[in-house]
């Protein structure tokens, strides 16, 4: 029996009691255990001050003052971080804002689940005492126990769920995650570019996209999504701003205002105001024209215009028979794109500054230089005498190209590649080309544009 009991008296310094709470590494590290502090049945809160920063109440609370976490040091030290001051306890009732200063606060055990409060000063120990009359104060000795009781389990904030979105163009679109933090996309368990490009084909596709953000401190999240990218039917549009530059004209020596006020310059600077005029004092009319050129090759498909500032009381000005031509380069013979014999019954009007709108068909070659040739106007008017034309302004609508058909010949192609290679390679201006070959819109002709087209080819041979 003495052996027995000499047994037990050296294993029962060995029992080891269970701490009455749940220790963290740090504030930062998760999931945080929060605790009420409580003493001779008060509550233990932390004020602002620095100093005499305890306080006790008599009612329990879970705002942040009254908030306690216990942090293990790899000393095997515990000690005590307040949620809202964002310190730790230190000499007693101050606060220290790290783990280094030499009178941190910190736990010592006893049976149960009580447990003192204490620090190191002068070799010596003082704990925690509190005194109904003076606060809290050190003792050398151990007077009052400590008791926490959990309150809050603070687990890992998490970073808000990314976006995804889908923009989708005439030959592609563009799948693009946005969010917080570090953001990453991914499709068939691979990571890929953000923005990520998807090329639209003979079919629909549906893909798969996962999104991931996550900030500093805080757990990644996820978010999922499925497009359907709709198949390439008929590329979108882009329409031609055109603008059209005189440089030369015909009139008869004997006719008036042929570069004067109302020139013939006046029918292109786009102002209904002014106006080209000619005169005829001799009698019968005689045909006049004005050559012109666009600013790029373009295929018209209908063309503007305007009467003059007067022309609803001399309607005799508007021209009656008219002829546009149209030529690729300057070298070339003309081509007629316009015949029209009898103006009124094709719609020109007698308002005045207003315009008048003529469809052009079955146009499909690109043009750049250009004739408005007038050989017939509607008559003689009361007041003038002669025989008197204007207009105030010709204006062409063009028809709108498929982006990346750069020859305009309505076909994407290998042609298409090599009219952008001699962009790039400056063989070649873009003024040189109907087309756009601005792919992915950034105002620039290069090799990423080469690659687009070359995919679009491919993908729908």
């Amino acid at each position: 029996m003495k052996k027995l009991l000499s047994l037990l008296a050296l294993l029962l310094p060995l029992v080891v009691h269970a701490l009455p709470f749940v220790t963290t590494t740090s504030p930062e590290t998760y999931p945080i255990h929060w605790y009420q502090l409580k003493t001779n049945g008060l509550y233990v809160y932390c004020t602002s001050n620095y100093w005499n920063a305890l306080a006790v109440s008599t009612s329990a609370s879970t705002s942040d003052e009254y908030l306690w976490c216990f942090i293990s040091l790899p000393s095997d030290t515990i000690v005590i971080y307040n949620k809202a001051q964002m310190a730790y306890m230190k000499s007693g009732d101050e606060l220290a804002w790290d783990t280094d200063d030499d009178f941190i606060n910190f736990v010592e055990e006893d049976s149960g689940n009580d447990f003192y409060i204490c620090y190191r000063d002068l070799m010596r120990q003082w704990y925690l005492d509190y005194d109904e009359c003076y606060g809290f104060a050190s003792s050398a000795i151990k007077v009052h126990t400590f008791t926490a009781i959990e309150a809050l389990v603070e687990e890992m904030p998490v970073t808000d769920p990314p976006t995804i979105d889908c923009e989708l163009f005439d030959f592609h679109c563009v799948v693009t995650a946005t969010g917080n933090g570090e953001v990453h996309l991914y499709t068939n368990g691979n990571e890929v570019d953000n923005p990520y490009t998807v090329y639209r084909t003979k079919e629909d596709q549906q893909i798969s996209f996962t999104a991931t953000a996550q900030e500093e401190g805080k757990e990644m999240s996820e978010s999922y999504i499925t497009f359907t990218i709709p198949k390439l039917e008929k590329p979108g549009l882009v329409p031609v701003d055109v603008t059209l530059s005189p440089y030369d004209f015909h009139i008869p020596t004997n006719y008036l205002n042929n570069n004067g006020s109302e020139g013939y310059r006046k029918l292109f600077d786009k102002d209904k105001n002014t106006k080209w005029c000619v005169v005829n004092n001799s009698g019968a009319w005689q045909t006049i024209w004005v050559d012109f050129t666009s600013d790029k090759p373009i295929i018209p498909e209908s063309y503007v215009l305007t009467t003059g500032n007067d022309t609803q009381y001399y309607s005799g000005r508007n021209p009656k028979a008219w002829k546009i031509y149209g030529k690729s380069n300057e070298n070339d013979d003309w081509t007629t794109l316009v015949n029209v014999t009898d103006g009124p019954s094709e719609g020109l009007g007698t308002s005045n500054s207003t315009d008048y709108t003529f469809a052009i068909d079955n146009i499909n070659t690109p043009y750049k230089y250009f004739r408005f040739e007038v050989s017939e106007i509607n008559g003689i008017n009361i007041g003038d005498n002669n025989y008197t034309f204007q207009l105030a302004e010709f204006q062409f609508n063009a028809k709108p190209y498929q982006r990346g058909d750069m020859d305009g010949s309505g076909i994407i192609d290998v042609e298409d590649v090599n009219a952008m290679i001699n962009i790039i390679l400056k063989f070649k201006n873009i003024s040189d080309y109907p087309g756009n070959g601005d792919m992915d819109g950034n105002s620039i002709i290069d090799v990423e544009d080469v690659n687009a087209l070359i995919n679009i080819i491919l993908k729908l041979e």
